[in-house]
């Protein structure tokens, strides 16, 4: 019985192995391209290189994502449920950040302001408003009325876009400032023609805190990370300025002439 047995895997191997070669020119390149990769990826595994390869294409994508946050100078504002009007004051202030734009310059405090035609009164008494609360500061003086050759203004408008019906945001308004530079033999000279919009097509942007917010743009401040501060990118339904907004402002114009 033995004998048989033997005698039948022998016929086996026989034909596995006759099998084999008459199909060598299919099946080898295959069996020597994976015992090549697997051996190379073993061995880059074994010398370290394999996991610095991972490392550096989380921190690529990573500086990829971050790299585009400063293209803009016009911020928007967006909507969610609101809290409370007024600002609480917390023991760790965050500095409400400047626009990258507004750094290293000098601006002057006075502002002249213009209320475009087509922005209706609700519209205009809301950024009323927002003058009123960034004047009570004394750091910077809105004035309505035409600017002088070479000085800070502010346009108030109104624009119209819908959001998609699937669309978890609302954009509320935008605005932001536009830094002048003049350089003459008399010296440099810079002012800030800034604009601030509110999205006529949502009742929602017509509130003191859509003003409040598209104006500090205006003025200035960037986004903030801290619920306390108007300048927090949704809208929170805040509209009087914090330690960090205030803070945020005497970095532009506490330097003032």
């Amino acid at each position: 019985m033995r004998a048989i047995k033997r005698l039948l895997w022998a016929v086996v191997i026989v034909l596995a192995v006759g099998w084999g070669y008459n199909n060598r020119a299919t099946y080898l390149p295959q069996v020597e391209t994976a015992v090549g990769y697997y051996g190379t990826k073993l061995a880059t595994a074994l010398s370290g290189h394999l996991s610095s390869q991972l490392v550096k294409n989380a921190a690529d994508n990573t500086e990829a994502a971050s790299s585009s946050s400063n293209s803009s100078k016009t911020k928007t504002s967006t909507t969610t449920t609101s809290s409370t009007g007024t600002s609480s004051s917390t023991s760790n202030v965050v500095v409400t950040p400047t626009e990258s734009i507004v750094q290293g310059v000098t601006l002057s405090k006075t502002y002249y302001y213009q209320f475009d035609s087509d922005l209706s009164a609700a519209g205009r008494r809301v950024f009323k408003d927002a003058i009123a609360e960034y004047n009570a500061t004394g750091l910077v003086h809105l004035v309505e009325g035409t600017a002088p050759k070479r000085a800070n203004s502010i346009t108030f408008s109104v624009y119209y876009k819908k959001m998609a019906a699937d669309s978890s945001t609302v954009e509320l308004g935008h605005g932001g400032p536009k830094i002048v530079k003049r350089v003459s033999w008399k010296g440099t000279t810079t002012w800030n023609e800034a604009t601030a919009s509110l999205n006529g097509d949502y009742s929602a942007a017509f509130s003191d805190s859509v003003a409040v917010h598209e104006l500090g743009h205006a003025l200035g401040l960037d986004h903030s990370t801290s619920t306390d501060s108007v300048m927090y990118p949704v809208s929170q339904g805040k509209y009087k300025l914090s330690t960090g907004d205030i803070d945020g402002l005497k970095k532009i114009y506490n330097k003032s002439k």
